[in-house]
């Protein structure tokens, strides 16, 4: 939502969605497109082949940019965030589309810059059509891809201004795209703001890793922006101020000290046990993508690895062979040794598309082929990666997790496949550790049978994110209906606690690996329906800790227990505030998570 007010005469205030965390303030720095002009033309036959070398050469050079920029985005943002670049090489190199921009040269006789506005500028109108988050960012992925093929063909090079390197700049614009995000030198900019987007959009998350402070879904701050106004963003509010006044200005200050200094607090947390006041133990480990990261976790006070997704290593033209992913997991298995490591197996498909394995065609791909049904399917790849697991599990830290378990039958299949490579790898002469393998409770099917999963499984994992929206039929991404996609629903409330005391029964540790895990309310209602482990970014451990050791565990089980019994989530939510949130704000976390709440006027 966006509204705007003027105090005085140039004073504005505008109000978005609080995208990145954090507190800037410089100079408004806008960022104007430049006029893309296609004009169409009918080719003479002695042209065509001229034509479709030029777009070959523009895809060429066009890959080869978009190249570096992943590289630069590993470097920078870690591995997760690079796919974003990964997923425009993988549309780049789509033979429909590259296929389709051919025939309009040779079939129709149109020149290449014309076929590039038609064929992919129709991709373009159909994404933008459809009402979701998630599709108006496929939409700017291939509006990325468009102006730079475009200007491939000119040698104009990027269709955006080039950045002013004045200190403190804060860059304004109606859309910004990753590619060019990743462009910025570090200190180069202070803050984005942004009148499309939200908090789950790339540019979002990739300005989150680089510690920018973004509001986004402005709506109209390009228009009034003026070169040289002063501006505030406050990404943990989402809130703009444009020319502000003293008291803007003062307070500016006082919040953004106040941020850095919750931020330097939170270190103190990395060497405290997360234990409640009253004596309850509860495992705080840190999800992870690259394995280098691995090297982080433990500064950050985690005590091991809650869920390392191993399927970003299948992120690169060529699969990994089984060596390459044996050196993978012994690097993180033997740097966090001897605490834990979960790999979660190869979980391909849904918005996560695998090179060679996966198709883009599905019509439903969340429920479709993907996670375990693809690694039942290709046994040979999915053995591949289960021998690599044993290989490497050399220091007998290793927990293996499987994703998208719904009924007994695929964890049996699988724990059948983990020892035929087992056996297959005693019988070569390797030493193979004993390893723990656990179940992803993540589809509703596998709540309703959680009592037998948990006799034939070492743990359980909840991956709350999938598990509200297949409760709920929910898509997380489609703005009609964000307000549905409720963690608190009772509903999906029950489904982890009888999940919780399926596993006790059999004497079996619980975790959740999803958002919840990260989230203030969600940790004490969690840590109340007796979840034993949470799992969550290395940053995020410091925070959760803090809220650990705020509690009563005697108290916030009764709150579980009492939540229990309400018959909706705006229930749930009223309470929990009533009860919780004077001591969050008392805690000092909420702006350094990205929800402040406090906004001017």
């Amino acid at each position: 939502m966006t509204s705007s007010t003027k105090n005085q005469a140039e004073r504005t205030v505008l109000v978005g969605v609080p995208a990145s965390p954090g507190f800037a303030m410089g100079k408004a720095f806008p960022i104007i497109n430049r006029e893309v002009s296609v004009v169409e033309e009918t080719l003479p036959e002695s042209r065509i082949a001229a034509e479709e070398q030029l777009f070959l050469k523009a895809v060429n050079k066009t890959v080869a940019e978009i190249n570096k920029i992943k590289e630069i985005s590993e470097s920078r943002t870690g591995l997760r965030d690079s796919l974003i670049f990964a997923t425009h090489l993988m549309i780049l190199q789509d033979p429909g589309l590259v296929n389709g921009i051919l025939d309009k040269i040779r079939k129709d006789h149109k020149n290449a810059r014309w076929a590039v506005h038609v064929v992919l500028g129709s991709y373009i109108d159909k994404f933008e059509k459809i009402d979701s988050p998630a599709m108006r960012d496929k939409a700017a992925d291939l509006r990325d891809l468009y102006n730079r093929l475009l200007g491939a063909m000119d040698d104009s090079g990027p269709v955006l201004e080039d950045v002013a390197t004045d200190d403190g700049v804060v860059l304004v614009a109606h859309e910004f795209l990753p590619s060019f995000l990743m462009t910025i030198k570090p200190g180069q900019v202070s803050a984005l703001a942004m009148d499309t987007g939200g908090r789950t959009s790339h540019v979002a998350i990739l300005a989150r890793s680089l510690q920018v402070p973004v509001v986004s879904g402005l709506r109209n701050v390009a228009a009034l922006i003026k070169p040289e106004d002063t501006i505030i963003v406050d990404g943990s509010g989402g809130m703009v101020i444009v020319n502000p006044n003293e008291d803007d200005i003062r307070r500016f200050h006082e919040r953004q000290e106040v941020y850095e200094r919750q931020r330097r607090e939170l270190f103190t947390m990395r060497r405290l046990e997360p234990m409640t006041r009253d004596g309850k133990y509860i495992t705080l480990h840190a999800n992870i993508e690259l394995p280098t990261e691995a090297e982080k976790v433990m500064d950050f006070g985690a005590t091991g690895i809650g869920l390392y997704r191993s399927e970003f290593l299948f992120f690169r033209k060529d699969a990994p062979s089984e060596q390459e992913q044996c050196e993978a997991y012994k690097q993180i298995l033997e740097t966090v040794a001897p605490c834990p490591v979960t790999i979660r197996t190869l979980d391909a498909g849904g918005d996560k598309l695998v090179p060679g394995i996966t198709s883009a065609n599905e019509a439903n791909p969340f429920m479709g082929w993907r996670s375990i049904r693809v690694c039942l399917d290709r046994e040979e790849i999915f053995c591949e990666q289960l021998r690599a697991l044993l290989m490497a599990n050399m220091r007998g830290n290793l927990r293996i997790l499987l994703p998208m378990i719904s009924g007994l039958s695929e964890l049996r299949r699988a724990k059948m496949l983990i020892n035929r490579c087992r056996e297959e790898l005693e019988s070569r002469g390797h030493k193979v550790a004993a390893v723990k393998v656990g179940v992803m409770i993540e589809v509703p099917a596998a709540v309703m049978l959680v009592d037998k999963l948990a006799k034939e499984a070492d743990f359980f994992s909840i991956g709350t994110n999938d598990l509200i929206q297949f409760t709920l039929a929910v898509d997380r991404t489609n703005e009609l209906i964000t307000d549905m996609f409720q963690p608190h629903h009772p509903a999906v409330l029950s489904m982890i606690y009888q999940t919780v005391m399926a596993a006790h029964r059999q004497g079996i540790p619980v975790a959740v690996c999803g958002e919840m895990g990260s989230d203030p309310f969600s940790v004490l209602l969690l840590v109340g329906l007796g979840v034993d482990e949470l799992s969550m970014t290395p940053w995020s451990v410091m925070a959760t800790k803090k809220i650990i050791r705020s509690m009563n565990f005697e108290d916030v089980r009764e709150t579980a227990l009492t939540v229990l019994t309400m018959d909706d989530a705006e229930s749930v939510n009223a309470y929990l505030k009533a009860k919780y949130a004077q001591t969050i704000k008392d805690l000092g976390i909420s702006s350094l998570l990205g929800d402040d709440g406090e906004k001017q006027n």
